[in-house]
């Protein structure tokens, strides 16, 4: 039996193709507005209404006489380590039991959240956010302030917390110093040659409504950032009374967001309801919300033949289930393209053989045919030339980058001419590491088809080592692995997410003092300076042309260096039961779902005619 969450909570008051593809001529419709949305904006008032292509046309509320229960998938990972996303990014808990300052609208848009309203001063180097005054936002009634906030975001950045995001608020001043517990090295600083401490960070509470934060300098894609899932607060009296197990499920969970946990059921299910005290409870239709717990490889099977809690409403569709659905007019009816911000990406690595010589990266840059791994996934991936997906700031739609790694086995084989492996031969052995349970995302049938094409154009063997998902994210900071077959959705909707925080070799400091490569346990060994340079100037230009033109600079570099190989970007298709309406879109058309960066669907959705045989 799921224990209840919620009985004693109040001891803490203190364009698309037929049958539903995605064309790429579509996707990159929206490319052209997403540096207009990513702009920098002064100042904004952000306002709570229906988001884009939501249908409220039958339901107000929570008055209609259907029952309104979700059978959600967004825990997709079987069962949560915890619901501290404050305290580990990765907990595997459901988002929509939490709210940050700022969030997103399906659009991939920052709007409003607990902040109202906020401004940035004229070089983007501060900001300030007013929170919703005389809330009681907290599932216990208390308020939601900007205390919360200082504390949080310095529980965040602390290396004892342990938080592997802590990262993502590196730009607030003090804060890299703070983390590594190094002292200031700034003559014209007043904390020179002291290490800071959690007050000395540039986060202030002017009021409990007002949060001040100083960064270390002009930051333009900042908001991003704030409206990401990893910068939610938590309630600090909570973790005093109950500390590791404040958000296991063993003690009610205090939380802030459109929904709470009210059961935990181990491995079995998470049950959310609506977060009566949240600023925007009112436009939530659900009643309840169930999360079944079970391997990602079953979803198609709790869709089509789930029972009881154990089923879902809607859920991911991949490359083999696809043809399937597309050849059925009734499950066809259901499918649901939606064009994810991801990327699928190939990591030689620099400093283990063969990888380690420039010549072997190139040719392997050149013996890729993207278009087969469209073809191997039925169109669910589109060939990528650039790092940033196209409908996010910082997609690069230039030509010249389709012809630095463009497919030419003849490209392939001269690139090897005078090395130890010229003619294809004397490969050593190579393993290509990646995540294991990744089928869903068509991991497996495009990594047997790189494999395929390594072995056909350059004559490289090349076996398959699948990794557990934890495992695999701390054993790639080694820099063990010769080769790596890894994804990388986007976090936030801005370009430093991916030039910065997955290829950035130093921190803003150190590139000042002339030290690179100094960041530890990245997701690969390769460092440039003159790449992080162009990074760090991009990540503090306010004018977004400027800063794409910077971009465009490092994404050269790299692929010029073969630091990576960009493969495809990934297309979604999604069922949805009938029943199921107020799904979010985007402006184009697609929907929305709960999934890294937008997470309010459950604000949106409502149940009408469900099936009840």
């Amino acid at each position: 039996m799921g224990k209840d969450l919620n009985s004693s909570e109040d001891e803490l008051r203190a364009d698309s193709p037929e049958n539903g593809g995605v064309s790429r001529r579509s996707l990159l419709k929206g490319s052209a507005g997403a540096a207009g949305a990513a702009a920098l904006v002064a100042s904004r008032v952000g306002t709570a209404g229906a988001a884009p292509g939501t249908s409220i046309r039958h339901l107000t509320g929570r008055a209609q006489g259907e029952e309104q229960v979700f059978y959600s998938q967004v825990i997709s990972t079987g069962e949560p380590k915890s619901f501290d996303f404050n305290g580990d990014l990765y907990c595997g808990g459901d988002p929509e039991c939490w709210a940050g300052l700022l969030t997103f609208d399906a659009d991939n848009n920052v709007v409003a959240d607990w902040a109202e309203t906020w401004e940035v001063n004229a070089d983007a180097s501060v900001y300030t956010f007013h929170l919703r005054k005389d809330n009681k936002g907290w599932t216990d009634g208390t308020p939601v302030t900007a205390g919360d906030f200082v504390f949080s975001w310095a529980r965040l950045l602390d290396l004892n917390t342990g938080n592997p995001y802590s990262f993502i608020l590196l730009d607030v001043k003090y804060a890299s110093a703070f983390q590594n517990q190094t002292a200031v090295d700034d003559a014209s600083d007043p904390l020179n040659g002291k290490i800071p401490a959690a007050a000395d960070l540039g986060l202030k509470a002017i009021d409990d409504w007002t949060l001040e934060v100083t960064l270390e300098g002009p930051r333009a894609g900042f908001l991003q950032k704030v409206g990401y899932t990893a910068c939610v607060p938590s309630p600090s009296w909570a973790i005093e009374k109950y500390g590791a197990k404040w958000a296991t499920g063993d003690n009610p969970l205090v939380s802030n967001g459109p929904m709470k946990l009210t059961e935990w059921d181990h491995n079995q299910k998470v049950v959310l309801a609506p977060n009566e005290n949240y600023w925007d409870f009112e436009s939530i239709k659900l009643t309840k919300v169930v999360d079944p717990l079970f391997p990602a490889t079953d979803n198609i099977l709790y869709y089509e033949q789930g029972t009881g809690d154990q089923k879902l409403d809607w859920t991911q569709v991949s490359a083999g289930d696809y043809k399937r659905y597309q050849a059925d007019p009734n499950l066809a009816s259901q499918l649901q393209p939606y064009v994810f911000p991801g990327s699928w990406f190939l990591l030689p690595q620099v400093t283990v053989a063969p990888f380690d010589k420039l010549e072997v990266r190139q040719a392997l840059s050149h013996a890729i045919d993207r278009t087969r791994l469209v073809t191997v996934t039925n169109g669910l991936e589109i060939p990528s030339y650039c790092m940033v997906p196209a409908g996010v700031f910082g997609y690069l739609d230039d030509p010249s980058l389709q012809t630095i790694q463009d497919f030419d086995p003849e490209k392939a084989m001269a690139a090897l001419k005078g090395t130890d492996f010229e003619g294809g031969k004397n490969w050593p052995e190579v393993t290509m590491y990646m995540r294991n349970n990744e089928e869903i995302f068509n991991a497996d049938v495009m990594a047997n088809d790189l494999v395929d094409q390594m072995k056909q154009n350059i004559g490289m063997d090349v076996k398959i080592q699948t990794i557990q998902n934890n495992d695999f994210r701390r054993q790639i900071g080694d820099y063990t692995f010769p080769l790596i077959f890894i994804r990388w959705w986007m976090d936030y909707p801005d370009a430093d997410n991916n030039y910065g925080d997955m290829f950035l070799s130093t921190t803003e400091a150190d590139a000042k003092a002339g030290k690179y490569d100094t960041i530890p346990a990245r997701r690969q060994a390769w460092s440039n300076k003159d790449y992080d340079d162009t990074v760090i100037a991009a990540k503090a230009e306010p004018d977004q042309t400027k800063r794409l033109g910077l971009y465009l600079q490092a994404e050269k570099i790299i692929q010029g260096d073969v630091g990576y190989i960009p493969l495809t970007f990934r297309v979604d298709q999604y069922v949805f039961k009938p029943w199921v309406k107020g799904v979010p879109s985007t402006s184009q058309g697609y929907v929305s779902p709960d999934l890294n960066i937008f997470v309010r669907m459950d604000k949106t959705v409502f149940i009408e005619g469900r099936d009840q045989s």
